[in-house]
């Protein structure tokens, strides 16, 4: 793991707790309602990317910076038979693993302590892949899709942080000070990352701050 992934996964470790009270809402009235008028792009990610996993009877799905599973345990729920959740931070895969227990899918679900890019997955592949909120804090975003390109099967969903906008600026140095780095997006960027990995031209969606991309 290189120097910025360490930085990463030392700031989530430490705001595990806080960063999953986005998806549970226990917090303070006033955060809910800054959540609800200042990130309203995280819920819609949210509910794309389980409307574009679909039917997930029998499928498998990786979940790459998975975080405290609030995404990979709702797709297990639907039904699929494997689901693997990979990231850098402990504490996220504590609260992945027991929230997979109270709900039922921990024999669904395994939660690693990795890094995507060095982990050895054999031979095994996936029917879908998932990096929600992943490539914000990667630098070198192309090594990640040819992989993730490698090991899915039908589909990959990806979301990116819109470049030109208000908020990039000041969730750099906001996060900064932190030592959390973070990167941004356009979409001709998008598509010549995509193009390079391999894919066939992208679905390219803005959502608020936020593309949604998903690629076969």
């Amino acid at each position: 793991m290189d120097q910025e992934s360490k930085q990463v996964a030392q700031h989530f470790h430490q705001t595990a707790a806080e960063f999953d009270s986005i998806y549970t809402g226990k917090k303070g009235a006033f955060s809910r309602w800054l959540d609800q008028h200042f990130r309203q792009d995280m819920y819609e990610r949210y509910r794309l990317t389980l409307e574009e996993c679909g039917d997930m009877e029998g499928k498998s799905l990786l979940d790459i910076g998975c975080g405290s599973g609030r995404f990979a345990i709702p797709l297990a729920k639907k039904g699929a038979r494997r689901v693997v959740g990979l990231d850098f931070a402990p504490q996220m895969l504590n609260l992945a693993g027991a929230q997979a227990k109270a709900d039922g899918v921990e024999g669904v679900c395994e939660f690693i302590q990795a890094d995507f890019i060095e982990y050895d997955f054999g031979e095994e592949t996936f029917d879908i892949s998932i990096a929600i909120g992943l490539f914000d804090y990667i630098k070198d975003a192309g090594p990640f899709l040819s992989k993730m390109r490698q090991i899915s099967k039908l589909k990959t969903i990806a979301t990116f942080p819109v470049k030109w906008s208000y908020r990039a600026p000041i969730r750099k140095v906001r996060l900064g000070l932190k030592g959390c780095p973070c990167y941004f997006f356009t979409i001709s960027q998008l598509q010549e990352l995509y193009q390079k990995a391999g894919f066939k031209p992208p679905s390219i969606q803005r959502i608020g701050k936020i593309y949604f991309v998903t690629a076969t």
